[in-house]
C-alpha cells in the first residue's frame, strides 16, 4: 500500500508516490518543452531584497537563512532575481523546478507546508499580447488536468485576492479530503515587477504554476484509492 506523511510541515512519499511525484513533473516539463518554452535552472534561495521588492511571497511569510538571504518561496522570485538590472530584449516563455520553503502557520496535511515543489511558468511579454499568454499559461495547467481526468473549476481572484496584480485566476481540483482546492495561479502583473526590479525593455510579466507537489498529488491518491483492485 503506498503511503506518505507529514511531520512539522515537511512530507515523504513511499517509492510509489515518488515515482508519481517524479513522473508527473517530468511529463508537464515535457509538454512545455514541446511548446517551445526554455528551461531555466534557478536557486531556492536568494536575497531578502528581492523578496521585499517582489513583494507576493512576503519577507512575513519567508523563512531566513541570514540577514543577507532567505529560502524562496517560489521559482518566481528566482526568476525576478535573475533578471534583475538587466534589460529582455524579447518576449520569453520560461520555465523552472525549485525547492520552495514558506513559513506557514496553519499546517495541514499534504495542503499546507513548510517546504513543497513546484514548477512555475513565467513569461515577459508585449501588452498587446498579455491576455493571450495569460490564457496560454492557464491552459497549459488545464490541458495537463484534462488529460489525467482531474474535476477542476476555474475561479477569477483578481478583485478579491490582496496585491498588485491585474489579473489573477486560480484552479481548483476537487478531492474528497478538502473539497474544492486550490492547486494553481495564474497571475498578470502589468509592468509593476518590471519596474520594482529595474528589468528593462517595456515587458509585461505572467506567472502560472505549472505543477505543486504534493498538493496536486491528493486527487491522484484519492482516484487510486478508489479505484477497483487498487494496490495503495
Amino acid at each position: 500500500m503506498s503511503k506518505y506523511y507529514v511531520k512539522d510541515g515537511i512530507y515523504y512519499l513511499d517509492y510509489d508516490l515518488s515515482k508519481l511525484e517524479f513522473e508527473l513533473f517530468r511529463e508537464f516539463e515535457d509538454m512545455l518543452l514541446e511548446k517551445g518554452y526554455k528551461y531555466l535552472s534557478l536557486p531556492s534561495a536568494g536575497s531578502w531584497e528581492v523578496i521585499e521588492r517582489q513583494e507576493v511571497v512576503t519577507k512575513e511569510y519567508s523563512l531566513g537563512i541570514d540577514e543577507r538571504q532567505a529560502l524562496f518561496g517560489s521559482a518566481e522570485q528566482g526568476f525576478l532575481e535573475y533578471f534583475q538590472n538587466s534589460e529582455v530584449t524579447e518576449e520569453w516563455f520560461l520555465f523552472s523546478f525549485n525547492e520552495c520553503f514558506r513559513n506557514e502557520q496553519n499546517l495541514n496535511g499534504l495542503k499546507s507546508l513548510r517546504e513543497f515543489k513546484k514548477l512555475e511558468q513565467y513569461c515577459f511579454c508585449k501588452p498587446e499580447n498579455a491576455d493571450k499568454y495569460f490564457d496560454e499559461l492557464l491552459n497549459n495547467s488545464i490541458e495537463f488536468l484534462k488529460k489525467h481526468n482531474i474535476e477542476y473549476r476555474v475561479i477569477d481572484r483578481t478583485l478579491e485576492d490582496p496585491g498588485y496584480h491585474i489579473k489573477k485566476y486560480d484552479i481548483e481540483v476537487k478531492t474528497e479530503m478538502f473539497g474544492w482546492l486550490e492547486t494553481h495561479s495564474c497571475t498578470y502583473f502589468g509592468n509593476e515587477q518590471t519596474k520594482r526590479l529595474n528589468i528593462k525593455g517595456g515587458f509585461h510579466t505572467i506567472s502560472n504554476t505549472g505543477i505543486a507537489s504534493p498538493r496536486i498529488l491528493i486527487p491522484f491518491i484519492e482516484k487510486m484509492k478508489n479505484a477497483p483492485n487498487n494496490n495503495i
